[in-house]
């Protein structure tokens, strides 16, 4: 192989794996917060629903917990002891601003903070556990990581019962 040919492979290489890489990632204006769990994201004239991504926000653990009644009633508790918490979105977020965001089959990642993704920060805030079903090896560290600095410092649901009457606990 010539000199050029050579530095024609190189470049094709460093093309396709920049292209790999930052393929996905895309900038689009957020358009409205209904929940923690819920925005939408205008990205070329197109509204793009965005739920977050390998968690279980409160919303969703109030709407599919284990013994409903109980779950409802401490997210309720909850969220009158912290009214805060339960407009958090709409507290670090604002509308008409731009985002990265970044659609997967498991949900939507909204950078709302930098490199830090939206469902990081409902995690340290302890607002949302990781989804016992979500598994990819890319996000697994970093939303581990932030779930166990909100248990270490007992933040939101991990000083309460929210988590026996809200998760089912799989055998």
């Amino acid at each position: 192989m010539g000199k050029n040919e050579t530095l024609f492979v190189r470049f094709v290489i460093v093309l396709v794996l920049t292209t790999a890489l930052y393929g996905e990632i895309k900038v689009g204006i957020l358009t409205s917060i209904e929940s923690n769990a819920k925005q939408s994201i205008l990205y070329q004239n197109a509204t793009i629903p965005c739920e977050v991504f390998g968690v279980i926000p409160l919303e969703k653990m109030a709407e599919n917990g284990a013994s409903p009644e109980e779950c409802r009633k401490h997210i309720g508790e909850f969220y009158r002891s912290h009214p805060h918490k339960k407009v958090f979105a709409n507290e670090h977020l604002h509308l008409q601003q731009t985002y990265h965001y970044e659609r997967v089959a498991e949900g939507c990642i909204l950078y709302a903070n930098g490199a830090e993704s939206l469902s990081e920060m409902l995690l340290r805030e302890g607002i949302a556990l990781i989804d016992p079903a979500f598994n990819n090896i890319e996000w697994n560290g970093r939303l581990k990581k932030a779930e166990m600095g909100a248990k270490r410092s007992k933040a939101g649901l991990h000083d309460t019962l929210i988590q026996k009457f809200c998760i089912k606990e799989e055998k």
